[in-house]
């Protein structure tokens, strides 16, 4: 099998990944969300803690927010673009959520999203997560 092969086998792993994980998000299915992440993980998000290290720890950051919506979550990559490399690859992208809290508030959120993926004994993995959310800027910082 050539490189280039090998490299197209691995974009499109990568890609069902991706699609599969945006799947599992909109219908809340803490496992599927969680089935590919590395056991030391180490993400940056933007629902409190900030910085998360370790699969169980990030998995119970999930499992609360599941539990305080109500209905499924509507989650859409805007655009995304992926770079896969030998052993390595990361993806970034701006993403569109919406929900609805069980409290009655509502969640309507533009993100920004960085993931950076490992190869490990044949089998991708999310090593690292860094998500954000713009932040306003004020009329007078524009003059």
């Amino acid at each position: 099998m050539t490189t280039a092969t090998n490299a197209v086998d691995d974009e499109a792993q990568l890609r069902a990944l991706i699609d599969a994980w945006a799947a599992a998000v909109r219908a809340k299915d803490i496992d599927a969300v969680m089935r590919n992440y590395a056991p030391d993980v180490v993400v940056f998000d933007v629902m409190p803690p900030l910085f998360v290290k370790g699969v169980e720890a990030y998995r119970r950051n999930w499992q609360g927010w599941f539990e305080a919506l109500e209905g499924p979550a509507d989650f859409q990559f805007t655009e995304l673009h992926l770079e896969v490399s030998g052993d390595l690859a990361y993806c970034f992208s701006t993403n569109r959520l919406r929900a609805r809290y069980r409290d009655g508030g509502r969640h309507d959120a533009q993100t920004r999203a960085t993931v950076c993926f490992r190869k490990t004994d044949g089998r991708w993995q999310v090593v690292h997560e860094h998500a954000s959310v713009p932040m306003p800027v004020p009329e007078t910082a524009c003059n």
